[in-house]
């Protein structure tokens, strides 16, 4: 933590992210303390961003889907603006931000473990994400038959390549992989 004292200067000289305070050298910012020993300089590596800090000026997040409901998905996040955080993020993606029509299951639009791109509707926890956008969605997605990784097949099915089942899902602009090896 700043100020908290690391060494005195006869053994160790000021690094980065110290000061130097009659004779001792102390933290200049929080962070992991770092001794360098070849050099004998002590150093404060200061702390990743938290993922909290960076959710201010999001517009664009990754995650996984790591619990479902019927009305709503649990979705772990560790990329905002394509920079991953140094935390995992928790958000929920209520239903009523995925489905197009009221009445279908949250299941033909996203599944567990799919990794999808949304957009924060908030900045506070809980965060609270959509997709409502048309570039929105599942970016990668595995068979829930027999684990494979599906290939986008039109605008909103994917297929198996291992054993021919079909999905629907919520798909994203960023989904790479097309049957028959179009790109996006």
């Amino acid at each position: 933590m700043p100020g908290e004292e690391l060494a005195v200067e006869e053994e160790f000289s000021p690094g980065d992210g110290t000061f130097c305070s009659n004779g001792v050298v102390r933290a200049a910012q929080a962070g992991k303390v770092f001794y360098d020993m070849i050099n004998r300089r002590v150093n404060v590596i200061p702390f990743k961003r938290s993922g909290l800090m960076a959710m201010r000026t999001a517009r664009i997040v990754t995650g996984v889907v790591v619990g479902m409901r019927d009305d709503v998905a649990f979705v772990e996040v560790f990329s905002v603006d394509d920079k991953e955080v140094g935390s995992r993020i928790d958000a929920v993606l209520p239903s009523s931000q995925v489905v197009e029509r009221a009445g279908e299951p949250l299941t033909n639009y996203i599944r567990l473990g799919d990794l999808i791109r949304a957009r924060p509707v908030n900045k506070s926890v809980p965060l609270v994400l959509t997709l409502k956008q048309k570039d929105l969605g599942v970016i990668y997605a595995t068979c829930s038959n027999c684990g494979a990784v599906l290939l986008r097949q039109d605008n909103d099915h994917l297929r198996c390549q291992r054993c021919g089942q079909v999905e629907r899902r919520k798909i994203g602009a960023y989904m790479v992989r097309r049957v028959g090896g179009q790109g996006s």
